[in-house]
């Protein structure tokens, strides 16, 4: 499915878009494994689902699917806990791939696991991914989960005997994925021979977990391009959180490693901190690393707004590319400039209509006569030569009181008292 755009040329400047041609340059590019394709797996019915006050009904979860397909999603992770959800999304969808996420409370027994797995498949699934714990920092997890306390060695042993399963389930038309948790902080050999039996056993896909940001981004190129190399022909997912701010940042960094597939979700939503939001990981791979996620960015803010509604949790007005704020201007600088195609890239690099965004005037302390007075025109407003100061002066009195973003029909009895 062809991604609307795709900056496959690499171009800086086009009519749509003004970047920088840094990133562009053979001494930047030269630095990077870039995967020949890239898969954008949406988790936005998984991850963006753990959430205080968020529980969907299954109408809700079929009516965020139907816009992730219509947004040109090609595969999306589900949960096993309702595989009854997985199972009506795949009818509907049956292009679309199924990630099923298995938790380590099942994976962690693989007698446990078993009934997950079969549940997974029965129900449509192309993946079972099960999710691992071998870092010394997570043993204790066997305990409390599985009921003992045992070696990293036995832990490794029980895994290789879930995939097995799994990968004998799975046949030929289907895969097994394995979530490796706390993955930066297992020594990069140990991982990779853990990873490699983990293959050997049946595993077609490993999916680095970050847990909660472990590490500066530049360990996930590492990471990422060390398992390429040892595992060639396996698939390498990533999987990063927000907790340090860089979640996106890490993904960028795993994707220049050589990362087959990259987690996001609608809105940035999930545990904690959340996670890299959707639309600006899909936006920036698309544009700005020039490779076809096959996502139609013109259907971004749409489908923002609908998980916002229907989950509902708020999306930020300040969210790159989709939120009410990400293109309007409001300090006085940003007006002074002529009402042309060129004053228009003077302080914006991406036109909104990319993301199925628009661009409005905003008014605020900073504000001055050419802020108004251009707000004025957009409302169908005149302001009479030289009482914009008086219009000014209201309209941060206005702010002040109200501390909010004043409304359109505020502006327009401002705008009729000062004048």
């Amino acid at each position: 499915m062809t991604g609307y755009p795709v900056n496959d040329k690499l171009e800086a400047t086009t009519d749509q878009w003004r970047i920088s041609p840094h990133g562009f340059s053979d001494d930047i590019r030269a630095e990077m494994t870039l995967p020949d394709k890239v898969q954008l797996c949406d988790i936005t019915l998984r991850e963006g689902r753990q959430l205080p006050g968020v529980s969907l009904k299954r109408d809700q979860v079929l009516k965020i699917a139907d816009k992730l397909v219509e947004s040109g999603v090609s595969m999306m992770q589900m949960h096993h806990d309702d595989p009854k959800e997985m199972e009506e999304v795949k009818k509907r969808h049956p292009h679309v791939l199924i990630d099923a996420l298995v938790h380590p409370t099942p994976v962690l027994n693989p007698e446990l696991a078993k009934p997950e797995i079969d549940l997974n498949y029965d129900h449509g699934a192309d993946y079972a991914s099960l999710c691992f714990s071998f870092s010394e920092h997570q043993m204790c997890l066997f305990e409390s989960m599985a009921g003992e306390r045992i070696s990293i060695e036995a832990a490794i042993e029980r895994a290789m005997g879930s995939v097995a399963y799994a990968r004998a389930k799975a046949g030929p038309d289907r895969k097994v994925g394995c979530l490796i948790q706390d993955c930066t902080r297992i020594p990069i050999d140990r991982l990779a021979e853990v990873c490699g039996r983990l293959v050997d056993a049946g595993a077609d896909m490993i999916r680095l977990d970050d847990i909660n940001g472990m590490a500066i981004y530049r360990v996930y190129t590492h990471v990422v391009r060390e398992m390429k190399r040892r595992l060639p022909g396996t698939e390498i997912a990533l999987h990063t959180h927000n907790d340090i701010g860089m979640a996106a940042a890490a993904l960028y960094a795993g994707l220049e490693g050589g990362a087959d597939i990259i987690d996001a979700c609608v809105n940035g939503l999930g545990e904690r901190a959340h996670i890299a939001c959707f639309a600006e990981v899909a936006s920036v791979i698309q544009l700005y690393y020039g490779l076809d996620c096959g996502i139609k960015l013109n259907k971004m803010t749409e489908l923002a707004q609908l998980v916002a509604e229907t989950m509902p949790w708020p999306m930020p007005d300040t969210m790159p590319f989709v939120g009410k704020t990400a293109f309007p201007h409001l300090v006085e600088v940003h007006y002074c400039v002529p009402p042309t195609e060129e004053g228009f890239w003077s302080y914006l690099c991406m036109k909104p209509e990319i993301f199925g965004n628009t661009q409005h005037n905003l008014l605020g302390h900073y504000s001055g006569p050419w802020a108004v007075r251009t707000k004025a025109a957009e409302l169908g407003l005149t302001i009479p030569n030289g009482h914009e100061p008086n219009v000014i002066a209201r309209l941060r009195e206005k702010i002040q009181n109200v501390r909010r973003q004043i409304s359109d029909d505020e502006f327009r009895e401002i705008v009729a008292a000062a004048s």
